[in-house]
């Protein structure tokens, strides 16, 4: 008799906990790693109060991050997206402390700035991300995003994962998308005769697909999907360019028309 009165009393206890929750409109989640030295404790993922947001007509777009690893195709999905609907897409303008080339715009391709002022951007934390090649300075600044979103446009900015941590902030609301490939037996088939860009800062530098990239594609994205798989916030999985890019144009859409969770924080600034 007292086990049985124990066990009724629990059971009441979490149905009472569980409609607490569930009065407050809220979804918690927590989530546990052990410690590893492929871990940055600041991307642990913890414990996170999140709440239903629907964005109004007046807000800002959310911030679209694609992430995946190199040759996956976030660069061809981008391309998809900008000429789909250039009016409602657009992507930042990187800086740069390289000089300028013929026919070349300040403020279209590049923003050329010079070495000094790079250097002392970074050390104000200016820039999401940024790096040297061929003696030149390239970055992504965080005013390049905004200057996108103010004009009322769906940014679209593709980062390594390390750095969604300075992305997740109220005012960009990121909705992060990671772009997997499929098995290696699908890429060895579809992608043979492609090429892979060899690095953001010269896009001109492209070499032949080979079984080691395949092979490195399909080990980054199960780090990646293990590291920070709790930040994404929709997966797919890049087996053909035109079905994955469909799926994409559909899940964005439904971002700005439909309620998804967000951090209570992000919700109520």
């Amino acid at each position: 008799l007292v086990l049985f009165l124990f066990s009724f009393l629990l059971a009441g206890l979490r149905r009472s906990f569980r409609l607490s929750i569930r009065d407050k409109k809220t979804n918690k989640s927590m989530y546990e790693c052990k410690k590893s030295e492929q871990y940055d404790t600041a991307d642990v993922p913890t414990y996170e109060e999140v709440t239903s947001y629907r964005r109004k007509h007046s807000d800002r777009h959310r911030l679209v991050v694609l992430v995946g690893p190199t040759g996956v195709g976030l660069n061809e999905l981008k391309r998809k997206l900008l000429i789909s609907d250039p009016q409602h897409y657009s992507v930042t303008i990187p800086h740069t402390s390289r000089t300028k080339r013929h026919p070349e715009t300040d403020g279209v391709e590049y923003h050329f700035i010079s070495k000094h002022l790079f250097e002392a951007d970074i050390q104000n934390n200016k820039f999401i991300e940024h790096g040297e090649y061929k003696g030149n300075y390239y970055g992504t600044s965080f005013d390049s995003i905004r200057s996108v979103l103010s004009k009322n446009k769906v940014c679209l900015l593709d980062v390594q994962p390390h750095l969604l941590k300075h992305l997740r902030t109220a005012e960009f609301k990121p909705y992060v998308v990671f772009v997997k490939p499929p098995t290696i037996e699908r890429l060895r088939e579809t992608r043979s005769n492609a090429k892979v860009i060899s690095g953001k800062e010269d896009k001109n530098s492209s070499k032949p697909f080979t079984e080691e990239d395949f092979q490195e594609m399909i080990r980054a994205s199960q780090v990646m999907e293990l590291q920070y798989g709790h930040l994404f916030e929709k997966v797919i999985v890049n087996d053909d360019l035109m079905v994955a890019f469909i799926e994409l144009k559909q899940t964005l859409r439904k971002v700005e028309t439909e309620s998804h969770w967000v951090p209570v924080s992000w919700a109520h600034s």
